[in-house]
């Protein structure tokens, strides 16, 4: 058993970490300014929770030092008021700033300052990539070039060149995974993901719906998915590189509810395909997947009859 410190654990992402570390036998502690919107009661009968933000070096130092962690798990990010990370920082860059790069610097800052440096593992993002056009066949790699065209973007590319400056001089074994487009149960704000959550609780609903979707494919993954590997970036006993993508299956919204549609004929949907221009870099992710053997579990159709499943459990 580990002792696990996470930052933004108590957020849509975080919170489904933060239970599979306790799944899997670790002793974690959350840290962060609220236990909303995502940990439950229930939840913290199982976990510690040390309340501070990321942005006050003292405070990040302070509740290190407490614990003093075997492993971190860096998932602070700013969220603002629930728009979603890229139009949050898009709309108060400075906070952004403050969180995603201060913050993430008094982090790995603190890290070393203890006894024994903690083994660190993080989540940096796809925004880090430009658009399809930038890459050969519109597939990027770990070796792509970063071309942010957000400023959430950016301030993970920022993030990242931390990282990796930490990494090289500060002997801090550090691990960045940067995430796909994350969709499941527990979504709670908008952004890009708003659309594919509000399909699934139309589908289950029932209820006659006439709906324009995208059909440019975007990498997406099952939230679950994303909580597994990190524990298996944790428990994995082989030597990390400094970044890795992870990926599960590219779809798009009107692939999703074209799929829905076909696991409940009762959705209701009327479903017309758009093309809306976007080109989103598609990613290859192979490089996890053969260092270390991480295999996700769910395709598209076992996520969407997991999420249906989920929101089955929810009181109506």
């Amino acid at each position: 058993m580990s002792k696990i410190f996470i930052t933004g654990g108590s957020g849509f992402v975080g919170a489904h970490v933060a239970r599979a570390f306790v799944a899997d036998g670790h002793d974690v502690t959350v840290f962060g300014p609220s236990t909303e919107p995502c940990l439950s009661t229930e939840d913290l009968k199982k976990m510690k929770f040390l309340k501070g933000s990321i942005a006050e070096a003292s405070a990040v130092s302070s509740a290190l030092g407490a614990v003093h962690p075997d492993i971190v798990i860096g998932l602070a990010a700013f969220g603002g008021t629930g728009n979603g990370l890229l139009a949050s920082a898009a709309s108060d860059g400075a906070a952004a700033i403050s969180v995603n790069v201060q913050g993430f610097h008094h982090l790995l800052s603190a890290c070393v300052e203890l006894p024994v440096s903690p083994k660190v593992i993080w989540a940096s993002t796809f925004a880090v990539f430009g658009p399809a056009s930038t890459y050969p066949n519109g597939v990027a790699d770990e070796t792509s070039p970063r071309k942010p065209e957000s400023f959430y973007g950016l301030t993970k590319v920022l993030a990242e060149d931390l990282a990796g400056f930490f990494r090289d001089h500060q002997d801090l074994a550090i691990t960045g995974i940067r995430l796909p487009l994350v969709f499941g149960p527990g979504l709670w704000y908008n952004g890009v993901a708003n659309q594919i959550r509000e399909l699934f609780e139309i589908a289950v609903g029932g209820a006659s719906t006439e709906l324009q979707l995208a059909t440019e494919p975007i990498e997406l993954m099952y939230v679950k998915d994303v909580a597994k590997a990190f524990v298996h970036a944790v428990n994995y006993n082989g030597s990390l590189d400094t970044i890795y993508n992870l990926t599960a299956f590219p779809s798009s919204p009107f692939s999703i509810a074209k799929e829905l549609s076909s696991i409940l004929p009762q959705a209701g949907f009327q479903i017309h395909p758009i093309a809306t221009g976007e080109s989103y870099s598609l990613v290859n992710g192979n490089k996890l997947r053969i260092e270390t053997g991480f295999v996700p579990d769910f395709n598209l159709t076992m996520a969407c009859k997991d999420y249906i499943d989920e929101l089955g459990k929810i009181p109506r």
